[in-house]
């Protein structure tokens, strides 16, 4: 039996009661299964946070707060065979009993949650549904901006950003391309594409974000494929032009278009973790490229390049929320601050990205709390310091992390601090059941799927 609600719209049951919570306040019918993806940038902590994230669902200590009070029941579904699982296990024990972090991911992971909860209306038939959480390499992300670029296009970009950089191997590569005008060995050519290769890697630990092709510093399976042959170069080898520009083209349609972007369509909604403290620690050219990096993420969501694959794919997702990691590198006096930073980073970018349609929101947490605020006596004044177990020598430091701007400084004011400080998850003895110590991760999971609870 068929159940007509309005005029030329024929529903079953089922369906019809979906659509009438559509017109009742404060209800919400998940479909059965929400894939949510989460990205960043390198040493974002994509993994701390999701292992954090799942933690937090399946203890739930202090999520009561946020969810009225209403009981839900989490467990991890066992593994699907046909793709990697995100290995919150072993992660969980690295953080609880080794006091180590675990290693960021390089390629494509997810781990599914099932949901159950109290049913809101007798008349809703199904309490249960699914989470799957993907992380998802920011990295390849990048790479999503080169489906509207030729080779041409794309060496010209890069050969242009490389130029404003003012860095040895910056300077040595620009000379070998300029070098290989009259050269037609290919095992030559390779060694220039391994040259701006191991150029990549370089940048990457200097703090630089927008490096493409992103598969060749996470190249997971594509680690000794050929199709990663090719580097941003001038005109001036024909044949070595024409080598490079082929496996581009490969690259492109072979793995962002058929495998990054075929994998990243069917997303609900997503994270974005974002490095506030290290762009604000690493100069004005750090920060800038990490805007520009964030940029190039969201790609495909920029409306005003009205192609047929923006078309096609931007409506997939519906919900992004930015968070600032690491909220524990300064003092919680700083808190408000450093939220205002993570505002300053997006503004240009949400505006750019013209997704009215997409609800977007912010927030700042520590997936896993390292430090604790102090009021420490130094200079003659009371000031706030950070206590925890510092990587370099694993003992127990007070740290001024010194004051956070409301906004990030111009190019001519900025003042790069001469030395960052890393702190090691902290010697904490674990009660059975007791979720990670944070900051705010339950309001995150509050603004990512409260609405689902």
């Amino acid at each position: 039996m068929k159940t007509t609600l309005y005029k030329n719209t024929i529903e079953t049951p089922i369906n019809a009661i979906k659509n009438l919570g559509d017109y009742l306040p404060n209800i919400s019918l998940p479909s059965n299964n929400i894939k949510i993806a989460i990205t960043g940038l390198s040493r974002a902590g994509k993994t701390v946070f999701i292992t954090s994230l799942v933690d937090q669902l399946l203890y739930q200590s202090k999520l009561a707060s946020i969810t009225n009070k209403k009981l839900f029941k989490v467990t991890i579904k066992s593994p699907n065979l046909m793709t990697k699982r995100f290995d919150y296990y072993t992660y969980i024990d690295m953080l609880k009993k080794d006091n180590v972090w675990p290693k960021g991911t390089d390629e494509i992971t997810n781990i599914v949650l099932e949901f159950e909860s109290e049913k809101r209306f007798p008349w809703i038939v199904e309490n249960k549904f699914c989470i799957e959480l993907i992380d998802y390499p920011g990295e390849w992300l990048l790479d999503l901006s080169l489906l509207d670029m030729s080779f041409e296009e794309w060496s010209e970009k890069t050969l242009t950003w490389l130029t404003q950089i003012d860095d040895p191997l910056v300077h040595h590569y620009l000379q070998t391309i300029n070098d290989v005008k009259t050269i037609e060995d290919k095992e030559l050519w390779i060694k220039v594409h391994e040259e701006y290769k191991a150029l990549l890697y370089h940048l990457k630990k200097n703090h630089y974000s927008q490096l493409t092709p992103g598969r060749f510093i996470m190249p997971s399976d594509l680690a000794s494929d050929p199709i990663l042959h090719f580097a941003p170069i001038k005109e001036n080898n024909e044949k070595l032009h024409k080598f490079f520009k082929s496996n581009y083209t490969n690259y492109v349609k072979k793995v962002v278009k058929e495998i990054h972007l075929e994998y990243f369509k069917g997303f609900d909604r997503q994270v974005v973790l974002v490095d506030v403290v290290e762009a604000l620690q690493n100069g004005y050219a750090c920060y800038k490229d990490m805007k520009l990096g964030l940029q190039s993420m969201f790609y495909l969501y920029d409306h005003k390049n009205k192609n047929p694959i923006s078309q096609w794919f931007s409506p997939s997702i519906k919900k992004v929320l930015f968070i600032a990691t690491k909220a524990d590198e300064v003092s919680s006096s700083q808190h408000a601050n450093f939220s205002l930073l993570l505002d300053d980073m997006i503004e240009g970018l949400k505006k750019d990205m013209d997704i009215k349609h997409i609800k977007t929101d912010t927030q700042l947490v520590a997936a896993l709390k390292t430090t604790k605020t102090i009021k420490k006596e130094h200079g003659g004044q009371m000031l706030s310091f950070i206590e925890g177990i510092l990587e370099k020598d694993g003992k127990l430091h007070h740290v001024y992390p010194g004051e956070i701007p409301s906004q990030f400084p111009s190019k001519d004011t900025w003042e790069n601090q001469e030395e960052s400080f890393k702190f090691l998850p902290p010697k904490k003895s674990y009660r059975d059941n007791e979720p990670l110590e944070h900051i705010n991760m339950d309001k995150a999971i509050h603004k990512l799927i409260g609405d689902l609870l």
